[in-house]
């Protein structure tokens, strides 16, 4: 029915941040990436990558996001753009809108901002066949 991506077990990582480190600064991505420890500071993909982000269950991110693919499992303050899939795990926690081609979060995932399919273009809405009627106001004599 979903073409599953793969979990964060099955993927390998070009670039790791462990567990216990902080980091602060932006990164530009190319390849898998797991956050195990806590980033602050922007995320970015390289063009042509097409990667999966991992922010693990004790990750924590704090900044803006761009990434093909997102598995958020740990914490994200900021906003989020993935240009194909977002899986937000149970125990998961996300302060920040999230702008998304596909998005699925599972039971006890905490979302707390504004999500945008970017699928739902304006231009791809049809308009109504509804007809318009002319509101008059009738006054009685």
């Amino acid at each position: 029915m979903f073409d599953r991506k793969p979990t964060s077990s099955q993927l390998s990582f070009t670039n790791e941040i462990g567990s216990g480190s902080k980091v602060l600064g932006n990164l530009e991505g190319n390849g898998n990436i797991r956050v195990l420890g806590h980033f602050v500071g922007n995320i970015t993909e390289a063009l042509e990558s097409k990667a999966t982000l991992v922010i693990d269950k004790d990750g924590v991110l704090t900044g803006d996001l761009h990434y093909t693919n997102l598995i958020v499992a740990g914490t994200i303050e900021g906003t989020i753009t993935v240009d194909e899939k977002i899986e937000v795990y149970p125990g998961a926690l996300i302060h920040g809108d999230i702008y998304y081609k596909s998005i699925d979060i599972h039971p006890n995932a905490r979302v707390n901002g504004l999500l945008t399919c970017s699928v739902l273009d304006q231009s791809a809405h049809q308009p109504s066949d509804v007809i318009a009627f002319d509101l008059t106001k009738k006054i009685a004599s």
